[in-house]
């Protein structure tokens, strides 16, 4: 514990403002990251997209550098272990980025996207570590539960009834995506603190409205026994996701 008071306070207040320069880098870097990894989704299916999806990454690619120097100074504190952890995160960041530029100059969009998938998981990983409260890590958390909801409503055959243990699956994934969609809810963000403004603050409010609309549907379905219901409404959880989570991408 610290013996000076003002010493203390002068600490405190130099953690907040790091903490409030890593929020603001990591606005930033989703605002071009979180475009290339959409749209290097969409490209897997949609020919028009590929010239976007080409043009996105390469947005992100020229921003990295300076995003990545920003976000190692605002995190150079901290213990050995910590700056270990950081370099180990950029290294991986840089890995990937550079693998999805392979595979887009490949024409392969789905591999960019798997290599991209990896940037916002190393980067929430990195944050909570050094006790950043970063609203968007909270979608990139519920995405994983989510995203078995989904595949299996998209996967599984409407007319198969559902063996016990892939409902009680789908009962846990559903449990688990709950409760971390309750804590989204429970602290959204500020808007001018995250870049979200007009048409991407509207688009951002209704996907939240609409997940939770979804899994209040999922839920009832769960307690039924129409299986195409189910399947249906567990499918139906990631479209108003992936609108509110795509509302942090930013425009040129």
């Amino acid at each position: 514990m610290f013996r000076n008071p003002l010493t203390a306070l002068l600490l405190a207040i130099t953690g907040m403002a790091a903490q409030a320069g890593v929020l603001e880098t990591s606005v930033a870097i989703d605002g071009v990251y979180i475009p290339a990894l959409s749209l290097t989704s969409a490209a897997q299916t949609s020919a028009p997209a590929a010239d976007k999806a080409q043009a996105a990454l390469r947005r992100l690619q020229s921003r990295w550098p300076a995003l990545r120097a920003s976000l190692s100074r605002e995190l150079a504190g901290g213990t050995t272990a910590q700056q270990a952890a950081l370099r180990k995160a950029l290294i991986s960041v840089d890995a990937d980025l550079l693998a999805a530029g392979k595979a887009v100059a490949a024409h392969d969009f789905k591999g960019a996207h798997e290599s991209l998938e990896g940037v916002r998981i190393t980067l929430m990983d990195l944050r909570v570590s050094r006790g950043v409260d970063y609203f968007v890590d909270r979608l990139t958390a519920f995405h994983e539960p989510m995203e078995v909801l989904a595949l299996a409503g998209n996967v599984a055959a409407p007319a198969e009834a559902l063996s016990p243990a892939k409902r009680a699956e789908l009962e846990k994934a559903f449990a688990h995506a709950r409760a971390l969609w309750r804590g989204v809810e429970a602290k959204l963000p500020i808007g001018r603190l995250y870049a979200l403004e007009g048409g991407r603050l509207a688009q951002f409010e209704k996907g939240v409205a609409d997940e939770t609309a979804a899994l209040s549907r999922l839920s009832d379905a769960l307690r039924g026994a129409n299986t195409d219901a189910l399947l249906k409404a567990a499918a139906a959880t990631k479209p108003p996701f992936a609108r509110a989570f795509t509302a942090f991408g930013q425009g040129d």
